[in-house]
């Protein structure tokens, strides 16, 4: 396990302040941030190798004040990683383990074992981001700190060096602390994931968590939603409301104190509920919650907007659709404003999309987070 308790460390002028987390015993957590936010600061905290200035820090339920590095049974990797360049790959990868035969087992597995005949130097980026792998893990350390250490992997290895690393980590029970930019890796590894910025904190929970309910609007669009739109919550009287779907749901929400609510931007009125309070606000909805459509939808829905395709954007297969929509009031003259979709690219090409084409969007209440 890593617990943080208001943690605090200073490097030069950066300092990470009242940093509080915790990663349970085994589980695989990630850590995201812009550059600069502090990311590899923090690792090195948990690591050891930069001095705690406040707060607590525990590591398998051991208080790590004044432990040093070496006595703290953790393995750390660097995004560059960092070998020992006087010692062959296999000393590399033996360094630090009494128990050689693992230590070669695991350089098997992670596929580091290959280039024991290799000169360190003569080593791409990517396979001494194997090597050093290989390393943390066979001393079988409690915790295990990776600092972007599949970044140099080409996509293929990457999966499945990725993949063995999860296995390895569970398999043992180790605690995983994971930086990362990668927003679909941080989805697939982590259990728990952290936001920090600046030094702290932001946010911290399940990833799905983070990526569908942002703490903030700035979050959000870190986190990639597309459409975030500032405006104001307004509460319905209807205890009811036409608009909800998945009534179950719906109804768990307003008997636990959320209201239904109307949105309001500029030209554009949405439909939700939630436990926002009335006033300024920001409205959320991720692009995959997007519906596009030749004719508007059979549904109760209010959520329905007519518009015109502003921007057609095919990544592989996934495509970005920006519909530029009109209010979806009867007789309101107001500015379009654009909604991002995003569809398959096969969807997208069925629907015959195109610059100029004329289409509905429509998304759910229970997709829109108010925050």
């Amino acid at each position: 396990m890593i617990e943080a308790r208001g943690l605090s460390a200073r490097v030069g002028e950066f300092e990470l302040r009242e940093v509080s987390f915790v990663v349970p015993a085994g589980k695989y957590g990630v850590v995201i941030g812009p550059a600069g936010s502090g990311k590899t600061t923090l690792l090195e905290t948990i690591a050891g190798i930069i001095p705690l200035r406040g707060g607590t820090l525990a590591l398998s339920g051991q208080d790590m004040t004044g432990v040093s590095p070496e006595k703290r049974n953790t393995g750390i990797v660097y995004q560059h990683g960092y070998l020992f360049p006087h010692l062959t790959v296999q000393e590399n990868v033996r360094y630090g383990t009494t128990d050689i035969a693992y230590a070669d087992a695991i350089a098997g597995r992670i596929g580091a074992s290959e280039l024991y005949a290799r000169a360190v130097r003569g080593l791409s980026g990517g396979e001494r981001q194997l090597v050093a792998i290989a390393r943390a893990l066979a001393p079988r350390p409690r915790v295990l700190l990776l600092d972007e250490p599949f970044s140099a992997l080409d996509p293929r290895r990457r999966t499945l060096v990725r993949r063995t690393v999860r296995a390895i980590a569970r398999e043992l029970g180790i605690t995983v602390l994971q930086v990362t930019h990668d927003f679909t890796e941080a989805g697939l590894l982590g259990d728990v994931a952290i936001l920090i910025d600046q030094g702290r904190v932001l946010q911290h929970g399940p990833p799905e968590r983070l990526f569908r309910e942002p703490a903030s609007p700035y979050i959000a669009e870190f986190l990639g939603a597309e459409n975030v739109y500032a405006g104001e919550v307004r509460y319905l009287d209807d205890a009811a409301p036409d608009f909800l779907d998945g009534a179950e749901r719906a109804a768990e929400k307003l008997a636990a104190g959320h209201h239904a609510i109307e949105f309001v931007s500029g030209g554009l009125t949405i439909y939700t509920i939630g436990d926002a309070p009335p006033g300024a606000g920001h409205a959320v909805i991720r692009a995959e919650e997007v519906l596009v459509a030749l004719a508007p939808q059979e549904s109760s829905a209010r959520n329905q907007f007519e518009g015109v395709v502003s921007e057609v954007a095919t990544t592989g297969a996934l495509t970005r659709v920006t519909v530029d929509v009109s209010s979806g009031v009867a007789g309101v003259i107001a500015p379009r404003v654009p909604i991002v979709a995003a569809l398959t690219t096969r969807s997208a090409q069925e629907l015959e999309l195109k610059e100029g084409s004329e289409v509905w969007a429509s998304f759910k209440a229970m997709a829109v987070h108010l925050c």
